[in-house]
């Protein structure tokens, strides 16, 4: 067993044909059935049945937890390979999402700074589904997102910073403008500024709209969470929004939902336990692991 003949195997499964594996890797339909046939005698067992030419290709029993695993042994190695490589690197690289970054960056920044390290920071901006994503493809090293529930995974080092909840938020010229509470059902003529798909207060926004049985109206689609704060305060439209998110104004109006519907975000640090800081990456680690400790 080879990582190239594992690699063959697990693109054969996603693309579900050995013609566009072979293209992918610039080599024969040959080369690629060679490697199936490696590995099916290495591990006594077929993995991957067809009953014809045209017909889809199915994974053994064997085949598929042959499949999981080395999924998750090419991309350590992968990682294995970029840590190596870099490893006299003075860089940590780090995603953040807009809500988490926008209340812990400036912080961590600050303690760079510091410490004298304030270079040392990579950072990139990205929806927190993604910044976790990056994380588990080895593409950053340390992600701080928010979702709707906490992360609990063993392959990461992660820490809890804040739970927040979800309220509706509106401009004070709204005709909601002294309501302390409201019900899902009573969103439902209600006309919102909302994220894109994919986003945290997006996504809560469709499951407070499940609740309530009905379709939210999205009359804008911000950009960013400052222009839907910005447009509810102009009245525009109501929002869902994280609690969090309006600390730093008193232009809008806060609404509760009402219990047995509220909706909380929880934002979290993570780290992959696989990476190991070089002598140059220690100090910021460091900081990074002891960051926002009670």
């Amino acid at each position: 067993m080879n990582e190239k003949d594992l690699l063959y195997f697990c693109t054969l499964v996603k693309t579900g044909s050995y013609t566009e594996t072979a293209n992918k890797f610039d080599v024969t339909q040959p080369t690629i059935s060679m490697a199936i046939k490696r590995l099916s005698n290495e591990f006594n067992d077929p993995l991957i049945t067809q009953n014809n030419r045209k017909s889809n290709l199915k994974l053994t029993v064997a085949g598929e937890l042959l499949y999981k695993k080395a999924n998750f042994l090419l991309k350590e190695i992968e990682s294995i390979s970029y840590d190596v490589k870099h490893a006299s690197d003075d860089k940590i690289r780090l995603a953040f999402s807009g809500e988490a970054g926008s209340i812990y960056i400036p912080d961590i920044i600050q303690k760079f700074f510091q410490a004298g390290i304030s270079s040392m920071l990579e950072t990139r901006l990205e929806r927190s589904a993604d910044a976790f994503s990056s994380l588990t493809n080895g593409d950053v090293d340390v992600a701080i997102y928010s979702w709707m529930v906490p992360i609990n995974d063993p392959d990461y080092f992660i820490r809890n910073l804040e739970k927040t909840e979800l309220v509706i938020i509106t401009g004070f010229d709204d005709p909601w403008n002294k309501k302390k509470a409201v019900s899902a059902f009573e969103l439902k003529n209600r006309s919102f500024i909302a994220r894109k798909k994919g986003y945290l207060t997006r996504e809560c926004l469709d499951q407070e709209a499940k609740l309530g049985q009905f379709s939210p109206k999205i009359i804008y689609t911000a950009d960013t969470m400052r222009m839907m704060i910005d447009l509810v305060e102009r009245n525009v439209g109501i929002a869902l929004a994280m609690e969090s998110s309006i600390r730093s104004t008193d232009n809008v109006h806060i609404i509760r939902l009402v219990n047995g519907q509220k909706l909380y975000a929880y934002m979290q640090i993570a780290m992959r336990k696989s990476f190991i800081p070089n002598v140059y990456q220690r100090k910021g680690i460091k900081i990074l692991r002891h960051f926002h400790e009670k």
